[in-house]
């Protein structure tokens, strides 16, 4: 091959090098870019087999799919944790908080009763106990409703998700479909691109890749669940459940197929459903159970008692009105002061005069009574049960805490590790700019050296 030819594949390679090298350094700081690297041969020439010039035979994309696979694990670690943290976040606010606190509205509430007992017809001490008792009821419906606003919040965001993941999967399907007609030569940029719309689907779903020799990938939940196969996606639905509409259930079709899916689904969805099932429905549990406790023992004490009107219960007189009332149906965000009670009709005493105050004293025996609270598994007063339950919120949130910053650790290295590989190190690249550059530069005076030759031996 002659000098000319050599130098020319040489400009060739040079230039190809340089352009891999600025469309690294122009991609530095895209999300998902893989750097490129441009894959060069010597051409053998000669009776001697002496090098006769170098070839550019293709770009290469940088990746390790095992350091891609781990950075799409941790993202569905980081969405899993980062969800799980902000609902447990917001409900510790909601049980501690000083407007919602049921054990110091139980305080105030018994501190109120026992003023009243030198004095249990004393019109203003009455009317202290009874706006404690209506300022209890409005502390069980405000956490009623910061509750349901929550479970509504999670509910909107899984049919978000499940919208979400099927975009993603369909995004992914077209991907695998233009992989499969690009053939051998498949774009780098086509694969960067496919391999960012799976990080966003990893973020909401923990899921397993496998890679195809044709370069198309089938897609699974950890649990084994198919959610794509080449260029077929499969379908999530979300209807409300049959036993409780107010929840709704999540399945996966394919084909003929369908799977249901609870908390095991990982990733951001699997953090939804795995609180909304455990922790918020225990939550809401509680405050009923804690709400109805409240009321019918209240109602239960008054009612065997005299008020300032002559109501009774005892020996079949006019009964007395409940204090509280509420709808079993939803305790706490139904419970309230009956309307039209008066702080007359508070059943103090047992029918031995105005000084009575022996129903008063069992009321007040209500702040150290224990009762078995099914929902959280506890024996206790109904104060040191909420401030148990707070306890524990408390206690998972910042356990929840912790495994959202331990997330994000394992996700930093994980794309540490994989930037270690595929990422666009500048000052490697600037010192390649440098080299290819000189090499361009060498190889065109090669070229002008031959022309030289040439010209010399024309004019001879």
């Amino acid at each position: 091959m002659s000098m000319l030819n050599i130098g020319m594949s040489g400009l060739t390679s040079s230039m190809a090098a340089l352009n891999a090298t600025s469309n690294n350094v122009a991609n530095a700081m895209v999300p998902g870019y893989s750097r490129q690297q441009v894959m060069m041969s010597s051409v053998g020439g000669g009776i001697y087999g002496s090098g006769a010039g170098v070839q550019v035979d293709g770009v290469r994309r940088i990746s390790d799919q095992y350091e891609v696979a781990q950075l799409w694990n941790t993202t569905s670690g980081v969405g899993y944790a980062r969800v799980t943290n902000s609902y447990y976040s917001q409900v510790e606010q909601i049980f501690g908080s000083k407007g919602n606190n049921i054990s110091y509205g139980l305080d105030q509430l018994f501190a109120s009763l026992n003023s009243s007992l030198e004095q249990p017809s004393d019109i203003a001490y009455r009317q202290g106990a009874l706006s404690e008792a209506k300022a209890m009821g409005q502390r069980f419906n405000s956490i009623s409703h910061s509750l349901n606003s929550q479970l509504s919040q999670i509910e909107g965001q899984i049919g978000a998700s499940a919208k979400e993941i099927n975009s993603q999967l369909e995004s992914i399907a077209k991907f695998n479909q233009e992989i499969q007609r690009s053939g051998t030569d498949i774009p780098a940029s086509l694969l960067d691109a496919r391999d960012a719309a799976i990080d966003d689907l990893a973020q909401l779903v923990d899921i397993r890749v496998t890679e195809e020799s044709n370069g198309m990938v089938n897609i699974s939940l950890a649990q084994g669940q198919p959610l794509l196969s080449g260029t077929t996606a499969s379908t999530l639905e979300v209807k409300p459940d049959p036993s409780n509409p107010a929840l709704s259930t999540v399945t996966i079709k394919f084909g003929d197929s369908s799977f249901p899916l609870d908390e095991n689904v990982g990733g951001s969805l699997g953090a939804m459903l795995d609180y909304r099932d455990n922790s918020l429905l225990e939550s809401m549990a509680f405050n009923d159970e804690l709400a109805m406790t409240f009321a019918d023992e209240f109602n239960a004490i008054l009612a065997g008692g005299t008020d300032l009107n002559g109501g009774t219960d005892l020996n079949g007189g006019t009964p007395t009105q409940d204090l509280f009332t509420y709808d079993p149906n939803n305790p706490a965000g139904s419970i309230k002061v009956t309307e039209g009670f008066t702080a007359e009709m508070l059943a103090f005493g047992q029918g031995d005069g105005p000084g009575d105050n022996s129903n008063l004293k069992e009321l007040i025996e209500l702040a150290n009574t224990e009762f078995t609270f099914g929902s959280i598994d506890v024996t206790t007063s109904m104060g040191d049960a909420y401030s148990s339950m707070v306890g524990k919120l408390g206690s998972e949130s910042r356990q929840a805490q912790v495994s959202e910053d331990t997330a994000i650790s394992l996700q930093m290295e994980a794309q540490a590790q994989w930037a270690s590989t595929s990422g666009v190190n500048m000052d490697e690249e600037a010192v390649n700019l440098i080299i290819y550059q000189q090499s361009y530069q060498a190889n065109a005076k090669v070229i002008a050296t031959a022309d030289q030759l040439f010209q010399t031996i024309v004019n001879i």
